[in-house]
């Protein structure tokens, strides 16, 4: 009987300790910030910079086009 009650003491702490342990690991999960703005806000940036290339290219298109024409009006 004692050995039974040693064993089902042992299985509760056991059984006690994981709980804490999964509870700790929950909490560190919960208090890192999350990942998933930090990638939204590099997708933005990549965007914006895309989007001025674009914008440069088509001033520098629309500025060789204003030359050529200015070139066959001469």
């Amino acid at each position: 009987m004692r050995k039974l009650a040693a064993a089902i003491a042992i299985a509760f702490a056991a059984l006690s300790a994981h709980a804490v342990w999964a509870c700790e690991q929950r909490t560190e999960t919960a208090d890192q910030p999350q990942q998933k703005p930090a990638v939204a806000e590099k997708s933005q940036k990549q965007t914006k910079q895309k989007k001025a290339k674009k914008a440069d290219k088509t001033e520098q298109t629309e500025q060789s086009q204003n030359t050529a024409v200015a070139r066959a009006d001469k």
